[in-house]
């Protein structure tokens, strides 16, 4: 049967789909709710881009991390790291991960990973950098944590070993002292054989002086009834009764509480045991036939088997009756230790794991020490365990999240060089038939193509006026794509501010003159800035424009400039315009912002300005009273190159 072929043919997506993804912001507003923090920043190490996450991280109010130079967020000892991984992402055009101390705004440390990616323009140079920054505060924690816990284990395991040794010389010096030491048993007993292996291993760190009596209750009853024996195995000591396999550290206790009476050691054998009780980690021992032979009370949470249950179980050998108690991988390293080889693994998964739902000890870190006699022999292997599933399963989700992370943030760049493509692409292309028009307006306004009426005329002029505004729109647009793509190149030289200022109002002085506006100036000999002289042009006649355009009538714009202490220079554009409402003033120098709706222009000529002022190592500011009370804006630069390159080419 021929297969049908109906609803085949060109793919076509929703339409509603395409319309988002052709947003031009649907990206950032994806990056603004991401839960990492976000930092842009460009050859100077300014910062150009920061997401709420990352004011949020470090106490900043929003936006207020644009403009300031990256390092400053950096405590001192980790800022010469940051240069050279900076650079080194710079020449190598590869992606680096690395871990510093951010400074808060209140001067509170916050430990951080940062995956910086470099920003590559067209012609695949660095033009900046795209750091993800993981705050990793509650993992340091756990880390600070973990390592408390094995200084812990350490200290138990000194403590072991001291008061072992203490044990031999007590007992060294005690040979006149003897007691009787007995093992019940019988012919039917399961343990008995497990419980005479841990008694002698016991007796014989004791160097052969303490020997016992071996006491089948069916060929001496007499005795059994004597001492009263309920069960088997018993091991007497003195007046002391240990039934079952014992614990080899209660075995020690008794027979050292038999040997020695004297209260001090008294005291020591019970900080003995309730160390090893009340640890919070799980201790057990194995002797060399893999008799499990002690066992303290998280060994039961651990293998979920009840102390009784476990002392005396040969947990090398799996049997047919019962489940394994540990895996094979955990016990190919029980077989080390008893070689006399210590062992130390961070991370052991030995149960089944639900990571909504984690069993503790499904992932253990532990320490295995061989434990010896005095001929050198190992006899046993002291296994210190600790559970770590909660702290593995954050680690594993942390990785797995520095992965998507770095996917993300490769689509971020790919979506990013391909709308700063589309923007010039487009706006190249409608420049010229822009440029054309205005200039045939121009020439038809001008005469040369004969003479027109009065109405005409003022429609010309209208059109003319209009199309001037787009050009410079586009202009912009063009102008802050390029930034964000490229970056700028400076030609920094020392120049006179008195001069450029010249040029720049000579350059708008036919706008001037049209509009009857005074411009006045104060502006010493001696004010000079190590800048790029067209670009300081470009930033004065866009704030001078600005005025021009909004001040209705009799408008005076006041230019000043002045020296400061600080290794720069201020230049100051002041006028009597509409002015600007205060809570518009933060968001002035916003990418799209306007402060008039009803005013021309792509909202983007002050947030090329900003970019041009921070370039060269400086500052801005817009400041107003409010409404009709005018405007000044305020801009730094440096006024040598010694300042430049402290504020500018060092951080790059």
């Amino acid at each position: 049967m021929k297969a049908s072929t109906e609803g085949e043919g060109e793919f076509k997506p929703n339409p509603i789909l395409v319309k988002i993804l052709n947003e031009s912001g649907w990206y950032k507003t994806l990056v603004e709710t991401m839960p990492e923090g976000i930092i842009a920043s460009d050859m100077n190490g300014i910062i150009v881009y920061a997401n709420p996450k990352i004011h949020q991280m470090i106490g900043y109010a929003d936006k207020e991390l644009i403009g300031m130079d990256s390092l400053s967020i950096v405590v001192a000892k980790d800022r010469a790291r940051v240069r050279r991984e900076s650079e080194k992402r710079f020449n190598e055009k590869a992606t680096s991960q690395y871990e510093i101390t951010f400074k808060t705004k209140v001067g509170s440390k916050v430990p951080v990973i940062i995956s910086g990616t470099p920003i590559l323009g067209p012609n695949s140079e660095s033009i900046g950098t795209y750091a993800i920054i993981t705050d990793i505060r509650y993992r340091k924690i756990i880390e600070k944590e973990l390592r408390s816990k094995n200084i812990e284990l350490q200290t138990l395991y000194n403590n072991l070993l001291e008061l072992y040794e203490q044990l031999a010389v007590i007992i060294a010096d005690s040979t006149t002292i003897f007691t009787d030491i007995y093992l019940f048993t019988s012919k039917d007993c399961v343990y008995c054989a497990p419980a005479e292996e841990v008694l002698q291993e016991v007796l014989a760190s004791y160097g052969g002086k303490l020997t016992y009596r071996k006491v089948d209750i069916e060929e001496e009853p007499e005795l059994a009834e004597k001492y009263d024996i309920m069960s088997l195995p018993t091991i007497v000591v003195g007046d002391e009764q240990l039934t079952s396999v014992p614990d080899m550290f209660k075995l020690h206790s008794a027979l050292f509480s038999a040997l020695v009476p004297e209260e001090k050691f008294r005291r020591t054998r019970q900080e003995l045991d309730n160390l090893i009780s009340n640890s919070p980690i799980a201790i057990f021992t194995i002797n060399k036939k893999g008799i499990l032979t002690g066992v303290n009370p998280l060994v039961e949470m651990m293998t979920g088997r009840n102390r009784d249950n476990l002392v005396g179980i040969n947990v090398m050998k799996k049997s047919k009756k019962e489940e394994q108690i540990f895996p094979n991988s955990l016990i190919s390293y029980f077989k080390k230790g008893l070689t006399g080889e210590k062992v130390a693994v961070n991370r052991l998964k030995i149960k089944e794991l639900d990571e909504k739902n984690p069993q503790s000890f499904s992932i253990i870190s532990f320490k295995l020490v061989p434990m010896t006699n005095k001929e050198g022999e190992t006899t046993e292997v002291l296994v210190l365990s600790e559970d770590v599933t909660t702290s593995a399963i954050q680690e594993d989700e942390l990785v797995k999240s520095y992965s998507k992370l770095e996917e993300l943030n490769e689509q971020l760049l790919k979506m990013n060089k391909e709308r700063s493509d589309f923007v010039e692409v487009t706006t190249t292309g409608l420049l010229d038939p822009l440029k054309s028009s205005r200039e045939l307006i121009d020439q038809i306004l001008s005469g040369q193509s004969g003479e027109i009426n009065e109405e005409t005329f003022g429609t010309l002029e209208y059109l003319r006026n209009n199309l001037e505004n787009v050009y410079k729109s586009m202009i912009d647009i063009l102008d802050f794509s390029t930034l964000e793509s490229q970056g700028f190149t400076l030609e920094p030289k020392k120049h006179s501010i008195k001069e450029i200022v010249t040029d720049t109002l000579e350059a708008i002085g036919s706008v001037v003159i049209d509009k009857g506006f005074i411009v006045t100036r104060d502006i010493p000999e001696k004010v000079d800035a190590w800048c790029d002289k067209e670009q300081v042009i470009r930033i004065l006649k866009n704030l001078i424009i600005n005025a021009i355009n909004f001040t209705e009538k009799d408008c005076k714009i006041h230019i000043s400039a002045q020296n400061l202490k600080n290794g720069f220079i201020d230049v100051s554009i002041k006028d009597n315009g509409i002015g600007i409402a205060k809570k518009n003033i933060k968001r002035i120098f916003d990418q799209y912002a306007k402060v008039d709706s009803k005013s021309s222009g792509s909202g983007l000529g002050l947030a090329v300005v900003k970019s041009l002022v921070e370039a060269h190592g400086g500052t801005i500011e817009a400041i107003s009273e409010g409404k009709n009370k005018g405007s000044i804006f305020k801009f730094t630069l440096p006024k040598n190159q010694k300042t430049y390159k402290e504020y500018v080419v060092s951080e790059a």
